[in-house]
């Protein structure tokens, strides 16, 4: 049995997808250090764990999670299997478990096997995260705008005590958001689980990866782990699109369901989620940002969470000042780099139906061929039965 696990909680949109990527390439060297990532579950590779989250049955946090409604419950106990297996420690990430309820946490602890937990929490800057947040949210195929989805956010912090938020939060499934992102009840609900909780910051963008990797390997305290930050590319680490990109997926979504598309029929133009590649899109654009009044109001939560951190007296590992980071400000777009971003969008969409179209005609002259060539032995055939 492994002798203890490391439990990455995430939560989504803190340098969750970086540090999972980098652990899959890591994994073997990890392995031959005694350390197990677990890379599949049920014979298909997976770089996190958020798969076995789902398949505890019932574990949906309030979010349409489609892509996991017919998760098989045997992944969660092959997950579990894995860790039992393993004679030494285990690292588990899942992004989702950071917005679950406190019963659900439990729900999920309660699928692993008896060995002793450590928690540890990625934390951002919170102007970046409800950014980065709208940004998959439009990646996800919805429609809210920027300041709405913004002002939405704003709406479901209420101003009373935190220990009041965090009971209204806990008892209501789709407050997933601030369940995630409102850090001291993150870290409290965890800690009062009975887990060792550490709680890692999130270097600004503008910091190297290795940064976060250096904090990630710190908070885990596994010698194990390569000093070495691995090389992860930019699609692998699932960096952020900039706002003309978003803006035009957004609109077009928005004129799809308003013709009377589904969301379904939306996501099947290009898979599940829209992901423009990012080796062959235009160049430049815009970042999203805050106007000054929403800048103003995710500041100051910042800092009163910060000093409730600080004041709580949780395991930190990183510089907290980098939780009060100046929220970006909106920028203008221009016109010209909209129609960039929405020439690349249609021109990859159209030459991927051209290049249907194409192979289905190759295939149609190829069946006609060969049916000509068994047609003319048949007739052949039958020719040379009837001279006899």
């Amino acid at each position: 049995m492994a002798h203890s696990v490391v439990l990455h909680v995430g939560p989504r949109k803190t340098g969750s997808t970086f540090l999972q990527r980098a652990l899959v390439a890591e994994a073997a060297a990890l392995a031959n250090a005694g350390i197990l990532y677990p890379t599949v579950l049920k014979g298909v590779a997976r770089h996190n764990h958020v798969s076995a989250t789902y398949a505890v049955p019932g574990m949906r946090d309030g979010k349409s999670e489609d892509q996991w409604a017919d998760v098989d419950e045997a992944v969660i106990t092959d997950l579990a299997r894995q860790v039992s297996d393993w004679q030494g420690p285990v690292i588990l990430s899942s992004e989702a478990l950071g917005g679950m309820t406190a019963q659900d946490a439990q729900r999920f602890l309660d699928r692993l096997p008896r060995v002793p937990i450590s928690v540890v929490a990625t934390i951002r800057a919170l102007p970046d995260v409800v950014l980065s947040s709208w940004a998959q949210h439009v990646r996800n195929l919805h429609r809210e705008s920027l300041d709405a989805y913004v002002e939405r956010r704003i709406e479901e912090r209420p101003p009373i005590t935190s220990d009041e938020r965090w009971a209204r939060w806990n008892d209501d499934e789709h407050a997933t958001f601030w369940r995630s992102y409102d850090y001291p009840g993150l870290l409290s609900r965890w800690k009062a689980l009975g887990l060792p909780v550490t709680a890692v910051i999130v270097p600004p963008s503008h910091a190297p990866m290795s940064d976060l990797w250096s904090r990630f390997r710190a908070a885990a305290q596994l010698d194990g782990i390569p000093r070495e930050c691995p090389s992860v590319d930019d699609v692998s680490a699932n960096t952020s699109l900039r706002l003309e990109e978003l803006e035009v997926i957004r609109r077009a979504v928005q004129h799809g369901r308003e013709q009377g598309r589904t969301l379904a029929q939306m996501k099947s133009l290009r898979g599940h989620r829209w992901m423009p590649d990012p080796t062959a899109r235009p160049s430049g654009g815009t970042r999203p940002g805050l106007t000054p009044e929403h800048a103003r109001v995710f500041e100051r939560w910042a800092q009163e969470d910060a000093d409730a951190l600080l004041a709580g007296g949780y395991d930190i590992v990183g510089d907290h000042r980098d939780l009060l980071a100046s929220a970006r400000q909106r920028e203008q777009p221009e016109p010209r780099t909209y129609a960039a971003f929405a020439g690349y969008l249609v021109a990859d969409k159209l030459l991927e139906v051209h290049d249907r179209q194409t192979s289905r005609r190759r295939r149609l002259r190829r069946f006609t061929r060969r049916a000509q060539r068994w047609g003319l032995r048949y007739s052949r055939a039958v020719m040379r039965r009837v001279e006899r």
